[in-house]
């Protein structure tokens, strides 16, 4: 099971942050998954996908590149 956040929206895709629901963990050990786009040509976007293993490297990135993030993480791997 999985939660999907929206960070931000973009005018074809929007990219989005995967993060498993509190007692789950993704293959391998992941524990999110970043699908971000970028402009390619006018009619699709290039797909670029970060996998987290730490929360801590998660949140310094989303920290230098989404400033005005407010998300929810309740029920999920994330919280303590």
């Amino acid at each position: 099971m999985k939660l999907t956040y929206v960070l931000k929206e973009n005018v074809l895709s929007d990219n989005i942050l995967e993060v498993p629901e509190k007692g789950y963990i993704f293959k391998g050990g992941i524990i999110a998954v970043l699908k971000e786009y970028s402009f390619q040509n006018e009619w699709s976007d290039k797909l670029t996908t970060k996998k987290f293993k730490k929360q801590s490297s998660l949140f310094e990135y989303l920290n230098k590149n989404y400033q005005n993030l407010d998300l929810d993480f309740t029920n999920t791997i994330l919280t303590n």
